[in-house]
């Protein structure tokens, strides 16, 4: 009797977790389902995956030469064992939730999002599919590692794998990329920008201008594949404004649709719009420099900011409507600073470290002996004094006492009052200094002792 209660409880209870398993609900399909890629570079394609569960999440991103199944997959996992070609670098993973306040990063989105996308979902009232908006970006290891199994006889198409998992379930999305030479039937996307100023042979962390003055003329250099219309417009944060986020220098088309109006505005320079032939490469031409401010003192940044266009390759089916995405790419626009400043800043001279004579490092002296010199700046006429300073050589190295010289007479022989407050052993150095009080050169510390009389 015993048993045969046991043996009922243990097949209602397999067979409610089998029914919660069935009546797990999963990601449905994805959109598109397959694309052209690149076979000699970087790739960049948003794919729309529809109809996530409320709990599902997604936890993977991968690339297989080959797989068992294609399509949605529930439970094991697709990939063809030695396959694997590689995951999906953290850096390059953009992927967002939409359609119920779920976002993925949350740390790449402002509040104002957060709040709004809570507020709309009130009383789990969706207005929209919950969707999986992802940035594939192919990395030229993954391309290369394909291209080499192709080459061995191999199929030219692999797959991109989404894993997918909801209470405990897995569900596994394919997508498959097709190698091409990346022409006009791929999807138009940016996979590199180098934004700098003409000619410069290195770019610049800051670019320092008078009041006034006009800067150099720049460009960026942009690598793209497929073809179409490119759009975009040059903006520039003035001094004072908030910093633009990483969110904020995606390209337009790398975001849902829901997010594209939340990117923060700055002050408009110039727009362009460029038809793209299938060439791989192209230079867009930055506004007049005339154009760009530079009477309020200082610093300041120019954005490249990135437009989505219509794109028949592009473009991706979330279910509430076909989303354009020409123009998509995986990473944030790079941008140029330059700052503002006063003629005298703009042209300071860098001095070389100041050189000290004697005593030498590390050597003991009797109180008479103690005379310390230096070899001054040549050829300056900004030096208005130099400072001599006396440091504890151990615990917090405070400043025990300091002198100062008159420019010509390099030497300095301390004062019984200085002597009695350097107790052995003690740290010593020489700054040059301006008539402002401004250091100009600074010497190395030295250690030195007193012998005991």
């Amino acid at each position: 009797m015993n048993i045969s209660r046991i043996l009922i409880s243990m097949l209602t209870l397999v067979s409610s977790t089998l029914f919660i398993i069935k009546d797990t609900s999963a990601v449905t399909g994805r959109h598109p389902t397959g694309v052209n890629v690149n076979s000699n570079g970087i790739s960049t394609v948003l794919i729309t995956f529809h109809n996530l569960d409320t709990n599902e999440v997604p936890v993977d991103a991968f690339w297989c030469g080959d797989v068992t199944s294609s399509g949605v997959v529930v439970g094991a996992n697709p990939c063809v064992a030695g396959t694997l070609l590689g995951h999906l670098p953290k850096q390059f993973d953009l992927a967002r939730i939409t359609g119920d306040g779920s976002v993925i990063p949350e740390t790449d989105l402002p509040p104002t999002l957060i709040k709004s996308k809570l507020k709309s979902n009130k009383n789990n009232q969706n207005l929209a599919p919950r969707n999986l908006t992802d940035v594939m970006s192919i990395p030229t290891a993954v391309i290369r590692r394909a291209y080499q199994q192709a080459q061995t006889g191999a199929s030219s198409e692999f797959f991109y794998v989404r894993q997918f998992v909801n209470n405990g379930v897995n569900t596994f999305v394919t997508v498959t990329c097709r190698m091409g030479g990346g022409g006009a039937r791929t999807p138009l996307a940016i996979t590199n920008v180098d934004l700098n100023f003409n000619n410069n042979t290195s770019r610049k962390a800051i670019t320092l201008i008078k009041q006034g003055e006009t800067l150099n003329s720049f460009s960026a250099k942009v690598n793209f594949t497929g073809a179409g219309l490119l759009k975009g417009r040059w903006e520039i944060v003035m001094p004072g404004d908030v910093e633009p986020t990483r969110f904020d220098l995606l390209s337009e088309a790398s975001l849902p649709a829901e997010e594209r109006l939340l990117q923060k505005r700055y002050r408009l320079v110039s727009r362009f719009q460029k038809f793209l032939s299938p060439t791989g490469q192209t230079v867009i031409q930055g506004p007049d420099p005339k154009s760009l401010p530079s009477l309020e003192k200082g610093a300041y940044r120019i954005l490249l900011r990135i437009e989505a266009s219509g794109d028949k390759e592009s473009s991706t089916d979330t279910l509430a409507g076909i989303l354009n995405s020409g123009g998509v790419a995986g990473f944030p626009m790079p941008t140029l600073r330059y700052f503002v400043g006063k003629t005298d800043a703009y042209q300071s001279k860098i001095y070389p470290p100041l050189s000290l004579l004697l005593p030498h490092n590390k050597q003991t002296l009797s109180s008479e002996q103690v005379q310390f010199s230096w070899f001054e700046l040549q050829d300056d006429k900004d030096t208005s004094v130099y400072k001599i300073e006396f440091y504890q050589a151990t615990g917090d190295k405070k400043l025990l006492a300091s002198a100062l010289k008159k420019p010509g007479e390099s030497s300095y022989k301390p004062t019984k009052k200085i002597m009695a407050k350097l107790k052995q052993p003690f740290l010593w150095r020489v700054i040059a200094m301006n008539k402002e009080g401004k250091t100009l050169s600074t010497s190395q510390l030295r250690l030195l002792q007193i012998s005991d009389e």
